[in-house]
């Protein structure tokens, strides 16, 4: 069996383990219960189609209802383990059993599956947003208008994108070795920390394993990093980390908003505290518009309504295991009134799509705005000395550091045109003079290390010349089949080539084993730093679409006289179908000596004083009955029951 993440399991993935008949099985029963198009038989798109999801909302029974409450409220990122289930119905209808069927039947919870034969259940997440929607009031009700922005005591960071972009560009520049056990040296730590705005004040309040244990100097550099592995960013590379240039600019060719999902993504799977409350309070967030205050009291308040049980803490857990996190990330603003009550709103500066150009002076120094796009920064970074200040980036071009770059493979005219292509004027003619200066000095005499490419026939790099990827490494052709790349471009190149379905010969002989660098010694890009526990790891997607019967097996036991037959019957049969009655939570309909006729749920049987009693539980509450006064009985099944269990 294959394992799937529970943790954040999204309906795509999980359809992966589900065989064509499971599917096609999940598919009859939508057919068959909601009429719906035959046409339209994809599974994925009708379990995330909000239409489709409302309708089967409005038309869920009570049961279903009381099902899809417990897994919005009561289960962890929507995950319930048997016995947990078990635990949270023992109070509920015994019959909420037929609900859950039905809901896996109908393939908005799924079977999971420890490889010892646990059994979980699982309602993925967009299926459990979409439903969440239909018990939470209206957002706005938590909306306020403030004339002034809020202080707050903690400052927000400039964010996360920026915060990764100078992590990247010094790991890249520098040498960041790891100990065996995978941790960052001291002395190293103190260099990278001050490149964040990020800071330890932010993740203070995290209190998830092993975090809640671990040592809080320097935890929001490691909770930076462990996203730079999980996005693949970052790899280790034996004693040291590196960076994956394919992965790097694939990250940076993702417009703002489609960044953000990603991170926010991999930050609510990481970082939001799984519990029965916290995925709703984050539900709610993601239905406010950018740039809208909320009052946070109001908003618990309103969770409150929708049923969800709250701890008494619940306003100080929500801001410093949660807001805190998403202020140092800049992707909030928090701030409080004199009264003392807590505000948040999202930023929208991590939403908006980059369409902004840089500004450079005749002396080098740039000034880039916040919406400049990341790649087009990235690509400068390697002539130009760039830092932080807040959302801005300053950049200031060196002679030394053009020099190398020139020296290593680049030419005067490719960086005249990187600084062109996303310069918002003109560039000065007199910093082109200067550039043109610079790289005299660094090409008067070169001893340079090169790789030499070469290709089977010409058609590849013709092939490649059409493909912009391929550019940086075309700058030096030397026949139709053979090109020189610097030494430093060579990981980049097979990447590259790995990446386009080519895979290369590498000779290795001028290398060091030390100096080669390769990708299968580095973590996945779904593996971080941090492995933080959770109920649900270990189980895995089952490939199971479930009986009708399953729901409540007991009933095919009983006896069909029993349920179908309104009749007398010997005193110990009798005693024995009323039991059962009460142990499935089954009403009974009675006709006693006295032709009185009552329908009720028996809820004891018991010798007292020499005489057997049942007490009933009727709309007129619980009263006993001696079992000599019943002259005939019946089992009552309801509807549901006999459509859900076929008995």
């Amino acid at each position: 069996m294959r394992k799937a993440e529970v943790t954040g399991v999204r309906v795509k993935d999980s359809l992966e383990y589900l065989s064509d008949a499971t599917r096609q099985a999940i598919l009859n029963e939508q057919d068959k219960r909601f009429g719906m198009d035959q046409t339209e038989r994809d599974l994925a798109a009708r379990l995330t189609d909000s239409r489709f999801l409302q309708q089967v909302w409005e038309q869920a029974d009570e049961l279903e209802r009381t099902v899809i409450k417990l897994f919005i409220t009561k289960a962890a990122r929507g995950f319930f383990s048997k016995r947990t289930w078990e635990r949270e119905t023992a109070n509920e209808h015994k019959h909420v059993s037929v609900g859950l069927t039905r809901l896996r039947r109908l393939g908005l919870i799924l079977t999971v599956r420890k490889m010892w034969s646990e059994i979980g259940y699982v309602m993925p997440q967009e299926i459990r947003e979409q439903l969440t929607l239909h018990l939470l009031p209206d957002s706005a009700a938590a909306y306020v208008s403030l004339s002034k922005t809020l202080p707050y005591y903690i400052a927000g960071g400039r964010g996360i994108h920026l915060d990764l972009f100078g992590l990247l560009l010094y790991i890249r520049d520098n040498q960041v070795p790891v100990t065996q056990k995978g941790s960052i040296h001291r002395r190293v730590m103190q260099k990278l920390v001050p490149l964040l705005s990020f800071a330890d004040e932010h993740v203070q309040g995290i209190d998830l394993p092993p975090l809640d244990k671990a040592q809080r100097e320097g935890l929001a550099l490691t909770i930076m990093l462990d996203l730079a592995f999980r996005l693949g960013l970052v790899v280790r590379e034996e004693k040291r980390m590196g960076i994956d240039s394919f992965q790097i600019r694939r990250w940076l060719n993702k417009t703002a908003p489609e960044r953000w999902e990603e991170l926010y993504q991999l930050v609510w799977e990481q970082l939001l505290p799984h519990g029965e409350w916290w995925d709703a309070f984050a539900q709610m967030m993601r239905q406010v518009p950018l740039d809208q205050w909320c009052c946070i009291e109001t908003q618990l308040r309103m969770l409150e309504t929708a049923g969800v049980a709250l701890p008494d803490e619940a306003d100080r857990l929500i801001v410093e295991q949660w807001l805190h996190v998403l202020l140092g990330l800049g992707w909030v603003q928090l701030g409080s009134d004199e009264q003392g009550r807590l505000f948040w709103r999202w930023s929208s500066l991590p939403h908006l799509t980059a369409e902004e150009g840089w500004f450079v002076d005749p002396t080098g120094a740039l000034t880039i705005p916040p919406l400049v796009p990341l790649r087009e920064v990235w690509e400068i970074s390697e002539f130009c000395q760039l830092h932080f200040d807040g959302q801005l980036i300053r950049g200031e071009l060196h002679a030394k550091l053009l020099q190398t770059y020139l020296a290593s493979g680049g030419s005067e005219e490719l960086v005249v045109e990187k600084l062109r292509v996303a310069c918002a004027h003109p560039l000065p003619e007199g910093l082109v003079d200067v550039i043109g200066q610079w790289a005299k000095t660094a090409t008067q005499i070169q001893l340079e290390p090169f790789f030499r490419v070469r290709t089977a026939h010409a058609g590849f790099v013709e092939e490649w010349r059409n493909i912009p990827d391929f550019a940086p490494f075309l700058q030096q052709v030397l026949s139709p089949t053979e090109f020189f790349i610097p030494f430093a471009q060579k990981k980049q190149l097979v990447e590259l080539l790995r990446h386009y379905g080519y895979e290369p010969h590498v000779l290795l002989h001028t290398e060091s084993p030390e100096a080669e660098e390769t990708r299968e010694g580095g973590p996945s890009s779904d593996r971080g730093l941090l492995v933080i526990e959770r109920p649900w790891d270990g189980y895995a997607v089952e490939n199971t679409f479930p009986a009708q019967s399953e729901a409540m097996p007991q009933l095919s036991t009983l006896p069909k006289m029993w349920t179908q037959h309104f009749q007398s019957y010997h005193p110990q049969s009798l005693r024995d179908l009323l039991k059962r009655a009460t142990e499935l939570q089954l009403e009974v309909e009675v006709q006693l000596t006295s032709e009185e006729r009552l329908r009720g749920l028996p809820v004891e049987v018991k010798l007292e004083m020499g005489y057997w009693l049942v007490t009933l539980s009727g709309p007129h509450g619980k009263r006993p009955y001696r079992l000599e006064e019943i002259s005939r009985v019946r089992i009552v099944v309801p509807d549901y029951l006999y459509e859900g269990c076929g008995s």
